[in-house]
């Protein structure tokens, strides 16, 4: 199945404060119904970012009804009309599972592009980075969700004065406060632990350290998952942005990826 094949149609879905969610939707030609996979890139990324076109499209090609989008807190950026604190909580946590929460719920009610090609009891989630932590918490929310593929994802490390680097900023201290007073519901590793949907997590090994700990912990507390070591891996599996095309690392991160999607959804 070739790039040629798929159809592509964008999307936009207007939020509070003017802000919006915007994505794609790639599917594959044929009528039968697609399993869908939600696609949700990391704090410092969006959709377009990297490798996710590409990713996008070899899902697609794989079969899967594929869902991109860039989390409000993009929109925010070029937002008029929004006070400091707004813009800055636009990037907590609960920000990015509302806009999640969203997208989700206008596939299920038919205003996502070709939503009639979905099938909305074989779905799965994607998330890089900090989203790979959030769609942890997310999947353990929503028992819809059947399969979940986590990329060099966990808690985002906290930043502090003593860090000797730059002051924090508004966006920081939102940051902060959000995981401050969701302590219970963002401790990935008991969210973890009791979800019941599948769970494959890809790491690579020369990632940051506080997320190679925090992937040992998974390992101990949820062992009944899947997890899943790329040998040489950064934490974009040796890409750049601007994208100079795949690596190693990433096309096996892939494969792996695609082998559990098929095994899971069909």
């Amino acid at each position: 199945m070739g790039k040629e094949t798929l159809t592509i149609e964008r999307f936009k879905l207007p939020l509070d404060n003017g802000l919006y969610l915007e994505g794609e939707v790639r599917v594959p030609p044929g009528e039968l119904l697609k399993p869908v996979v939600l696609i949700s890139h990391g704090f410092r990324g969006h959709k377009d970012w990297a490798f996710w076109p590409e990713i996008s499209g070899r899902l697609a090609e794989s079969g899967f009804y594929t869902v991109s989008f860039n989390f409000s807190r993009i929109a925010a950026r070029s937002a008029t009309g929004l006070g400091p604190q707004e813009l800055a909580e636009t990037a907590t946590l609960s920000r990015e599972l509302e806009d999640l929460e969203q997208v989700l719920r206008s596939l299920q009610d038919g205003r996502l592009p070709l939503a009639e090609q979905a099938n909305l009891k074989r779905l799965a989630l994607l998330g890089h980075s900090r989203a790979g932590g959030g769609n942890i918490v997310f999947a353990a929310e929503h028992p819809e969700v059947q399969a979940l593929v986590v990329w060099n994802g966990g808690s985002a490390p906290p930043r502090s004065q003593a860090d000797g680097g730059p002051a924090l900023t508004p966006q920081d201290y939102a940051v902060q406060e959000d995981v401050e007073r969701n302590k219970g519901r963002f401790n990935l590793e008991e969210a973890l632990r009791l979800l019941p949907a599948t769970v494959l997590i890809i790491q690579g090994d020369q990632d940051r350290e506080s997320l190679l700990q925090q992937n040992a912990g998974f390992r101990d507390q949820a062992p009944q998952h899947r997890y899943y070591s790329v040998r040489g891996a950064d934490h974009s599996f040796n890409t750049v942005d601007p994208y100079e095309g795949p690596t190693p690392e990433l096309n096996e991160a892939v494969a792996v990826t695609l082998g559990f999607l098929h095994e899971q959804l069909g």
